[in-house]
């Protein structure tokens, strides 16, 4: 399999075109998704580390994941699908530590 790299950087002209004809012509538009599933691992990982408390680590990073999301759909790299999924986690997150 090949790839034509020059359709990419003579079709954007700025970062954000690059970013998205990157995440398009070579990663098949698993870019954005790869970087959020990433970030939300880390911070997830990161928040039980400082808190010790699973849930509220939980519900911090499914919060984080979603304004990340927004961010992420706003520049095209995330299909609706994915934005919806971290919403429906970030609001049962919180919805269960405030039952808690």
């Amino acid at each position: 399999m090949t790839y034509n790299l020059t359709s990419i950087t003579s079709n954007s002209t700025n970062i954000v075109g690059f970013i998205q004809g990157v995440n398009q012509e070579l990663m098949l538009g698993f870019l954005g998704i790869m970087i959020l599933i990433g970030i939300t691992v880390i911070t997830l990982i990161a928040f039980i580390q400082a808190t010790g408390d699973t849930n509220k680590a939980v519900a911090a990073s499914a919060f984080i994941a979603f304004g990340l999301a927004l961010f992420l759909k706003m520049l095209d790299l995330i299909p609706n699908a994915a934005l919806f999924i971290t919403l429906v986690l970030a609001g049962g997150a919180i919805a269960f530590i405030w039952n808690r």
